[in-house]
């Protein structure tokens, strides 16, 4: 005999399934746990001390080192030098007896001149040289030097969007996973409820024992479920502290649904172009090519002759520190190499075929780069169409819900047909949740793809 219900009464299983709604993140009443990490202070931290954006920021370092590198090819150079030379070589004596002011009239003594004796010189030598014209080699060399500090910037920039998405991929996950572990533990107390009326009813004679059993088979794979669900939220954790360079022990509390940003883009048309103008990375591939094209004016500029002005001072001393003689010299040297065994050829075919070379990366990354932009565009405009579904699915599932469990508690119905419901909603909720995560993620994945997210991202 089944038992009428009194107006207004609600089931244990319908009120602890309405209990665990009202406690999903995001749903009414929920409170936002103390120390909540934000997706904005998240990125914050990742771009204060990742990893990445250190070497990133060391290579503008050394390619902005390289400029005062190139720079130098325009400036004089001077070098000072300090030696002693000991000899009884008759043309050293002779020589060094000349620059030291010592020579005398005994020194013309045949004798002397060719048995001298040993004799100690002490030079102090400086030189200097002053590139007058170097094929301009210097001048293509130094703007090669900006062109690579400027795609090192953009390097780095590129390095700075990567990490963003990084971030906000890695924070959504951890959204998703404590949803889903929340989803799945709502199952799991509507079905210890569930086997606890089956239960009751078995031993009141009202159902048989199949009931109970169903009830507790679904009871168990949900605690399985619960398990797999903790550890995934353990792991999106870490995860997210790997996203923004911290050490993985960090505990970071992470609260609120899945945000879906509003939609930026309703077309595809123009988006290739403007990941163009905004991508880094292309930028970067524009400038190396750049910067291999003067490389190929530098090569040429090998079989151009060079010009230096030339000076010399020097100080020569019997004894170090002595009084001795000075003398000077200036000078201009013109040098034209008429044949290096081929080197300087080989150097111009070199650089002609990387820059060729540049010029095929380049147009490969373009078409690269719309291919990426399409395959975001429609994933996201995918991911927003199913959200819409999603939610009407959990709605549908919900209702559903209600009625079989009306039904059942009536009598009217079987514990498989409310078991299968309660699936069904487990897996609309689940669907729902996903989307959300897909249509939030895939916002910034397009805004990757074309080069628009920045770090005031939140």
């Amino acid at each position: 005999m089944h038992r009428r219900r009194r107006a207004g009464y609600v089931s244990l299983p319908s009120m602890l399934l309405l209990l665990g709604i009202l406690s999903l993140p995001g749903s009414a009443g929920a409170q936002a746990p103390a120390g909540e990490l934000s997706l904005s202070d998240a990125i914050k931290r990742a771009l204060e001390g990742h990893p990445s954006l250190r070497a990133a920021a060391h290579g503008v370092e050394a390619a902005t080192a390289g400029i005062e590198l190139a720079r130098a090819g325009f400036l004089p150079r001077v070098d000072v030098s300090e030696g002693v030379t000991q000899s009884n070589n008759p043309v050293y004596v002779f020589g060094s007896l000349l620059n030291q002011g010592r020579f005398t009239q005994a020194d013309f003594a045949l004798d002397q001149l060719n048995h001298p004796d040993a004799i100690s010189n002490w030079r102090t030598n400086v030189y200097g040289s002053v590139p007058l014209f170097l094929g301009g080699r210097n001048y293509f060399g130094y703007q090669q030097a900006q062109l690579s500090r400027d795609a090192s910037e953009q390097a780095r920039a590129r390095v700075e969007q990567e990490v963003v998405f990084g971030v906000i991929r890695a924070y959504n996950t951890v959204i998703l996973a404590q949803e889903a572990q929340s989803t799945v533990e709502v199952s799991v107390r509507t079905a210890e409820a569930n086997l606890a009326s089956a239960e009751a009813r078995y031993d009141a004679g009202v159902v048989v024992a199949s009931d109970a059993l169903a009830a507790r088979v679904r009871l168990a794979r949900l605690k399985e479920e619960a398990i797999a669900a903790a550890s995934h939220v353990q792991l999106a954790y870490a995860a997210l502290d790997d996203a923004m360079g911290v050490p993985l022990t960090q505990t970071f509390r992470v609260a609120g649904p899945l945000e879906v940003p509003p939609l930026q883009y309703e077309k595809l048309d123009g988006l290739d172009t403007l990941a163009r103008e905004r991508r880094p990375d292309y930028q970067q591939a524009v400038l190396d090519e750049a910067r291999l094209e003067k490389e190929v004016v530098k090569a040429k500029g090998a079989f151009l002759p060079t010009l230096h002005l030339l000076g010399n001072y020097e100080v020569n001393n019997h004894y170090f520190a002595s009084q001795g003689q000075d003398s000077w010299s200036v000078g201009v040297v013109l040098n034209l190499n008429l044949f290096k065994g081929g080197e300087d050829r080989a150097r111009l075919l070199e650089a002609e075929a990387n820059h060729r070379r540049a010029m095929a990366l380049r147009e490969r990354l373009a078409s690269a780069i719309g291919l990426e932009v399409r395959d975001a565009f429609l994933a996201l405009r995918t991911a927003r169409e199913r959200l819409a579904v999603a939610q009407g699915a959990v709605a549908q599932a919900e209702e559903s819900l209600r009625i079989v469990q009306n039904r059942y508690d009536a009598g009217l119905t079987t514990i498989v047909e409310l078991l299968d419901s309660e699936t069904a909603l487990t897996a609309a909720r689940t669907n729902l949740t996903r989307a959300r995560y897909e249509a939030a993620v895939g916002q910034a994945r397009l805004d990757l793809s074309l080069g628009t997210l920045d770090r005031t991202r939140s």
